[in-house]
């Protein structure tokens, strides 16, 4: 297993604080989110399940799930994104527990469901996540996952893309920047999942228009 770099952790713990959750996709998209993709898990596990946010940053999913009445665990690497994580959900009234670690070190499960948002471009191994992910799971779970193709994004934010830059010069080389759904799909299959479906058309517009390759992905656990 990989450890994060110093860096990009640093790199995570400073974008907490500089606006992230003011960002299009961010917080002014989490109505919509809830409305398309909130019953992606509800419609499955039902009401109440135990969810875990892998890659949580500032607890977008995580807040969204527990407000819909799911019990959640939100991880992520970045010490600085779950500060601001856990003020933004105890000022919400959600009972959320936060764990600092790493993706593909998740905390002890079972979950009902997994998720994780735009996070697998920045795993150096994304097949040890999503490995660990579906391991997690209780027979008949369910895992939901987007990304796209960062790699052509320009952000609107110089001075942000400048730092991103020098935080990720050391590991550029080694992260894919990106998936589509092809290249889950196949990584999600290899975990041994099944009823893998692109669920991207649950948005009528794309989330995020600069980002090619866009997708939303569900699988199960099999039932044993």
């Amino acid at each position: 297993m990989t450890e994060a770099p110093e860096a990009v952790v640093e790199y995570w713990d400073a974008r907490a604080r500089l606006g992230y959750d003011s960002q299009p996709g961010q917080d002014p998209a989490r109505a919509l989110w809830a409305e398309r993709v909130g019953p992606l898990v509800s419609d499955v596990v039902g009401r109440g399940a135990e969810v875990l946010d892998s890659g949580c940053g500032t607890g977008f999913l995580a807040r969204l799930f527990a407000a819909d009445g799911h019990r959640l665990t939100g991880q992520d690497v970045s010490a600085g994104m779950l500060a601001v994580a856990a003020e933004r959900g105890a000022a919400e009234g959600l009972g959320i527990r936060w764990e600092l670690g790493q993706s593909d070190r998740p905390p002890r499960g079972p979950f009902d469901a997994v998720v994780s948002r735009n996070v697998l471009w920045t795993l150096p191994d994304a097949r040890q996540a999503v490995s660990a992910w579906a391991r997690l799971l209780r027979p008949g779970g369910l895992l939901l996952l987007t990304d796209a193709r960062w790699d052509s994004t320009a952000s609107s934010d110089a001075a942000a893309e400048e730092r991103f830059r020098e935080s990720y010069s050391d590991t550029a080389g080694q992260l894919p920047m990106g998936y589509d759904f092809a290249a889950c799909r196949e990584l999600v299959a290899r975990a041994g999942l099944v009823d893998i479906a692109d669920r991207t058309s649950v948005f009528d517009d794309v989330p995020y228009p600069s980002a090619p390759g866009f997708f939303v992905l569900t699988a199960r656990a099999p039932r044993r």
